[in-house]
């Protein structure tokens, strides 16, 4: 049979022509248990993408979107206040919950991978920081403050102010402070000590593999050996590390075990990885044309078979579940409630407890995860409540949600109580870093993928709930996946900073290219 004849359209989603980049419908398909999308443009061929190998647990995601979005604008409407250009609306409905600030295009390597496809040539700046200060100011000037920081490149380590750039973001309230980095400036353990003291919290550390061939193909030489020097220097710090593999088909799936392997033999300092799945938006294509993209679903089974620690696919969950912590919180207290968090599909993660032998125990194995953010989202805020009523409200609660806690399953010495200490440092990281930490929460660490879009999958509902926004040298916003995929604004905004943008002189940034 004919297997198009077993297909059922899952959803109808606003997208972009990938060829001539005007808004058309796309439609999400299941076939053969796997999910595509096809855009529909009367001007070119339809164009079809495998955004999700497993049908049901995109299915499952949807019902989380529900949970997380009970209120969900139309799928057309235009955010308000949305940057438009010629291709569409390419803004989000959601305020940043991480902000990040490109500080140079400047790069000492040449990944083909790279988001930015920096070349190491042409014109380059490093941003004035007195207009970095400006750019961080107006995150605090919000109606919803942004309080976490991201910088990024380009290698925002080569900017010869760095360091000053990090101690005005400290002065300022930032309480979240973290650079996205290829780690080659950290082989220094002077400069890993001047960073920490500059306010630096925590490293999003580019970590594909645990052996060269991987980084040969995927960055252009060998550098395992300066991942290891540059992890074992922050090691010696109090800031902490993510390690963020880009996963490419038939080059480095096999690393998920491996790379979660070293990330336990050093979680003091290894709070997580971040996985991203490699993107169509880099200078070249890397694992072959005819390979079939690597998803979310696929990292969260092969993760399984290749540790051995985790159920596909119970015990993984969107991260944007954390957002209903904070709604919870507000409505028990009736304080203002935070934003909701991202679309479920645009990320899938676990958690894990890890016990004084440095034993890993996966948190959905002992926790009814699912129960407990749907019980959260059942807490509603009772009118009238005074402070007496609102307290015994909050202990029927919380005394609801520990049936999520099963005592016989979870590992000695965990309770309830401080597995929810222990959540709160990984939402809360300065609670993460803060003396003493270990002996009232625990070691923790999550695995998590986020997937961003390219021009295959570009999906403006998901662009529409984004929370992790680019900040431009005008102090506007702009979501993630339109600043580096679909509309690209990265391009303009970067041919304003080389053209009419006050930067700094390059200067010498020291012995960077390690051997």
């Amino acid at each position: 049979m004919d297997p198009l004849a077993q297909q059922t359209v899952i959803d109808e989603v606003p997208s972009r022509c990938s060829e001539c980049g005007e808004t058309v419908t796309a439609a999400i398909i299941g076939r053969q248990g796997k999910v595509y999308q096809r855009s529909n443009c009367p001007a070119h061929p339809a164009a079809e993408s495998l955004i999700f190998s497993d049908a049901d647990l995109y299915r499952k995601l949807d019902s989380w979107n529900q949970l997380i979005f009970p209120e969900s604008t139309s799928a057309d409407e235009t955010p308000v206040g949305a940057t438009t250009c010629g291709c569409g609306p390419t803004g989000s409905l959601n305020d940043p919950t991480l902000a990040v600030i490109d500080i140079t295009n400047r790069c000492n390597y040449t990944c083909p991978m790279c988001f930015a496809a920096v070349t190491g040539e042409g014109e380059h700046y490093f941003l004035d920081p007195d207009l970095v200060g400006t750019m961080l100011r107006s995150l605090l000037d919000r109606p919803v403050p942004c309080r976490h920081i991201q910088f990024s490149g380009g290698e925002p380590t080569l900017h010869p102010e760095f360091p000053r750039i990090l101690r005005m973001a400290r002065e300022m309230g930032f309480d979240h402070i973290q650079v996205a980095t290829n780690g080659s400036r950290f082989v220094s353990p002077e400069y890993a000590r001047e960073c920490e003291d500059a306010g630096l919290h925590t490293l999003y550390l580019q970590f594909d593999g645990v052996n060269d061939d991987v980084y040969r193909t995927l960055r252009g030489r060998p550098l395992f050996k300066a991942k290891v020097t540059a992890v074992d220097n922050i090691a010696k710090t109090n800031m902490r590390l993510v390690l963020v593999p880009t996963i490419a088909e038939g080059v480095n799936v096999d690393q998920l075990g491996p790379i979660f392997q070293f990330a336990l033999e050093r979680s003091r300092h290894i709070t997580g990885i971040s996985i991203q799945p490699a993107a169509h938006v880099g200078r070249v294509e890397v694992g072959g044309a005819d390979a079939e993209p690597f998803n979310l679903a696929t990292l969260a089974r092969e993760f399984g078979v290749q540790t051995g620690l985790t159920r596909f696919p119970d015990d993984w969950f969107p991260l944007s579940a954390v957002a209903l912590i904070g709604r919870a919180l507000g409505n028990v207290r009736q304080e203002a409630m935070l934003g909701p968090g991202c679309d479920a599909h645009c990320s899938l993660g676990t958690y894990f407890y890890i016990d004084e032998g440095n034993r890993p125990h996966c948190v959905p194995g002992f926790f009814d995860v699912e129960r407990f953010f749907r019980a959260l989202a059942e807490i509603q805020p009772e009118a009238g409540q005074g402070l007496l009523a609102r307290r015994i409200s909050e202990i029927r609660e919380f005394s609801r949600l520990s049936e999520c806690f099963d005592k016989q399953k979870a590992p000695a010495g965990l309770t309830f109580q401080r597995l929810l200490r222990g959540l709160e440092g990984w939402e809360d990281k300065s609670v993460g870093r803060s003396a003493g930490w270990f002996n009232r929460g625990f070691n923790g660490m999550f695995v998590a993928g986020m997937h961003f879009m390219d021009a295959r999958s570009y999906n403006l509902r998901r662009l529409r709930r984004c929370i992790i926004q680019y900040v431009t040298t005008q102090r506007e916003v702009v979501p993630f996946c339109s600043y580096n995929a679909g509309a690209r604004l990265r391009n303009a905004e970067e041919a304003t900073r080389v053209n009419n943008v006050r930067s700094i002189p390059e200067a010498d940034y020291g012995p960077v290219n390690p051997k």
